[in-house]
Order: C-alpha cells, then sequence, then structure tokens
C-alpha cells in the first residue's frame, strides 16, 4: 500500500512569504518550507493498481490554468487548535479541478474521504503544548495575510512515507495543466 495525495506545488517566492509567518506559537511543530503544498485530494493508502489506473484517467483529464492567491490564516479543530494553516481566496477553478480528480479517484476505486475541501498550506502541527491563546493570536496578528496570486500550471501525485519524524514526501507523476481558456 502506498499513501499518496494530489497536491499544488507553491513557488519560491510564497514559500519564502509563508515561512516567514512561522512564529510566536510556543511548542508548535513548524513545517519545513520544502514541504509546503496545497493537497487537492487526499487518497490515503492506495494499490499500486489503484494507482497506475488514477494515472491513466488524470493523464486523460482537461484542465485550464489558473491563478491562486495565498490570503488570510486560519486554525483547524477550534478550541484546541491541531493545525495552523495559510488559506486561499475562492478559486472556482480549483474547487472544478478537485471535483474532477476526487471523480476520477473514485472511478479509479479509491475510497475517498467525505470532507470539505479547504485549500490551504498547513504551516504547523500543533500539539498538547501548544497554548491556545498563543494560536488564536497568531491568527489574528496574520489575519490580512494577502500575497501575490501565482499561476498553476501543474499538479502532482505524491506518496508520504510515514516514519519515526517528519513525513518524506516523494513525486511519483506530474501532470500540466492545459492552456489557459479563452
Amino acid at each position: 500500500m502506498i499513501r499518496s495525495f494530489l497536491a499544488l506545488s507553491l513557488p519560491d517566492d510564497t514559500t519564502d512569504a509563508l515561512a516567514d509567518l512561522q512564529d510566536g506559537v510556543r511548542n508548535a511543530r513548524w513545517i519545513a518550507d520544502d514541504r509546503f503544498h496545497v493537497t487537492l485530494l487526499f487518497l490515503g493508502s492506495c494499490t499500486p493498481l489503484e494507482l497506475t489506473e488514477l494515472d491513466a484517467a488524470i493523464a486523460g483529464l482537461r484542465h485550464e490554468q489558473f491563478s491562486l492567491k495565498p490570503e488570510g490564516v486560519g486554525a483547524f479543530g477550534g478550541g484546541k487548535p491541531r493545525q495552523l494553516f495559510a488559506r486561499f481566496a475562492r478559486s472556482e477553478p480549483l474547487e472544478r479541478l478537485h471535483s474532477k480528480l476526487e471523480r476520477v479517484a473514485r472511478e479509479a476505486g479509491i475510497v475517498i474521504e467525505r470532507r470539505k475541501f479547504v485549500p490551504h498550506v498547513t504551516l504547523a502541527r500543533c500539539g498538547g503544548g501548544v497554548i491556545p491563546a498563543q494560536a488564536i493570536d497568531w491568527t489574528l496578528r496574520h489575519a490580512r495575510l494577502s500575497l501575490p496570486a501565482f499561476e498553476v500550471f501543474e499538479f502532482g501525485l505524491w506518496r508520504s512515507d510515514l516514519g519515526t519524524g517528519d513525513p518524506v514526501y516523494s513525486e511519483m507523476a506530474r501532470y500540466e495543466l492545459a492552456g489557459p481558456v479563452s
């Protein structure tokens, strides 16, 4: 079984700007900036056959290139934050791409968890040592985050290998998006 996901990579200037937000929350486990990504679809544990069928289906998809704008931050977990993240302005092309990928993954036999799609970049994981007030203060301090939009030309199929430390991500396939739709 291969733990995998579909994701967008970020341009260097966006990665650098997001890394600058990583401070002020004691005991947060800040994510290394070379691991920043926007998960389009978490696939979970898949067989090689499922991933081969998914790869063939994605290769046949057509979807336009689009812009994505980092805008604002948030925390998952309510009163006991589990993650701190940067969010994105609403993007209909991104939502359509997510829906297409969800459909082809299901058609390839992959069981997808039903959850609301919230495009984001995880900046920190929060355990029991994080003081909720610090996480709330962090979200208030960075609430007006607004970075330049960037163009999305491609996305990848990634594997995630778990061990004793942080997961190790390896790109298995890359998919180009079609030129701009006129």
